[in-house]
């Protein structure tokens, strides 16, 4: 941690106002994320509409985060993260204060758009602004970081919509309390962008010439690339946007305990986000992302199936720290792939196909849920995380092995 903070003040001054904005828009998406779908449900929606809803941005985003790529190459970062934060902010207030069906979908599109827009953003502002020898560490520091965010936002909406609950709505957990936390949200999402005004200036840049990187890049390889993480997120999108769901309905928690539990797990990807890249740096890339999701399938099996509340929030903890733990490592493992002029585009089709197939798990566990209960999901889940890792072991373990074992034979032949 000391290693961490250190090296913290040496990352360019504009990683550091990035990173001060994702922490304060992760507490306020922990919020926000905590009570949305309690809310729509309390509205008397269906579990199958808000399946639908759960989808909705993450689909905008699979349909124009290759096009804004293409529309804003000449654009400065910071006005792309101004445009995704005031958006974010704008579809959290519009949620809380208009609860009718057609404008939780407008507003659900409208949060759809920021996500295109970060994604355009994010990975390429930290690959450009970081050298070689940083881009480990800058990954995760800033995924711990943004984690425990998360740990602070869900700590923070329990007792919000607890105090609501008891102040505003007679002690009944009611859309009135759940509205408060999700206006608290958006007013944080809004503060966000205070740090992203102070960046450094960069040269703006004319319109790229119209030659289309994806036609450029090697899509056979790009997709072996992919396709692991892919397959992660379909499983993960049949889980973890119902997750608050799963455990209060299954466990009958009231909203302050719920917050209290799923603070932990932001916790436990901050940790995994710590643990990722130091075993990187042993084991490599690859092996480190196999040993993590091959470790998590019995954690996710005990989750699902054991019917304990305390035996099902230790396996669910362990499982998301393992899980987490690989995705600093999958992205500079990813990024690595590609040349430095591509990673936009990269980082676009990656973010624009990984949405896609979470949004369809979220569609299709919406509709499971209504004839299976959380059953289905979690066997199509665990089958996703052993696919995935049969495919890095498949594609990937044997050339790693042969470029440490070269590595290892170049130094050895020159000491």
């Amino acid at each position: 941690m000391r290693h961490y903070f250190l090296r913290f003040w040496s990352f360019h001054k504009n990683i550091r106002l990035f990173i001060y904005a994702t922490f304060l828009f992760c507490v306020s998406q922990a919020i926000f994320n905590l009570v949305c779908n309690l809310y729509i449900l309390k509205l008397g929606y269906t579990r199958e509409f808000l399946g639908t809803l759960e989808s909705i941005p993450i689909f905008v985003v699979s349909a124009l985060t290759i096009p804004l790529t293409i529309l804003c190459a000449g654009l400065p970062m910071k006005r792309t993260l101004l445009a995704a934060l005031a958006l974010a902010a704008f579809a959290y207030l519009g949620m809380a204060v208009f609860p009718s069906r057609s404008m939780l979908i407008f507003f659900k599109f409208m949060f759809g758009l920021h996500g295109s827009f970060l994604a355009i953003s994010s990975w390429p502002l930290m690959a450009k602004y970081s050298n070689a020898k940083d881009l480990d560490t800058v990954f995760s520091f800033q995924f711990s970081l943004t984690m425990a965010a998360g740990f602070l936002g869900n700590l923070s909406g329990g007792w919000l919509t607890a105090l609501a609950t008891a102040l505003l709505a007679g002690g009944l957990e009611n859309p009135a309390a759940y509205r408060f936390a999700m206006i608290s949200g958006a007013l944080l999402a809004a503060a966000a962008m205070l740090p992203i005004i102070y960046f450094e200036a960069e040269p703006e840049k004319r319109p790229m010439r119209t030659k289309f990187d994806l036609a450029c890049m090697d899509q056979a390889g790009a997709m072996r690339i992919f396709l692991p993480q892919l397959a992660v997120g379909f499983g993960a999108g049949m889980i973890m946007p119902y997750l608050n769901i799963f455990f209060k309905t299954g466990f009958s928690l009231g909203i302050s305990n719920l917050g209290s539990l799923m603070s932990l797990m932001p916790l436990s990807m901050a940790v995994g986000g710590i643990i990722g890249p130091w075993l990187a740096g042993r084991q490599g890339h690859v092996r480190t992302m196999i040993i993590f999701q091959a470790l998590s399938v019995p954690f996710l099996v005990m989750m699902a199936f054991s019917g304990d509340l305390y035996i099902t929030v230790a396996a669910t903890f362990i499982r998301t720290l393992l899980m987490n733990a690989s995705w600093p490592v999958y992205s500079v493992f990813m990024l690595s792939r590609f040349r430095k002029e591509s990673h936009r585009m990269a980082s676009a089709v990656y973010c624009t196909l990984w949405n896609l197939l979470w949004a369809s798990g979220a569609k299709l566990s919406g509709a499971l849920q209504m004839d299976f209960g959380f059953d289905m999901p979690f066997l199509i889940t665990i089958v996703c995380y052993c696919a995935a890792t049969l495919m890095l072991s498949h594609w990937f373990l044997r050339e790693e092995s042969g470029k440490a074992q070269a590595r290892r034979i170049l130094t050895e032949s020159m000491e």
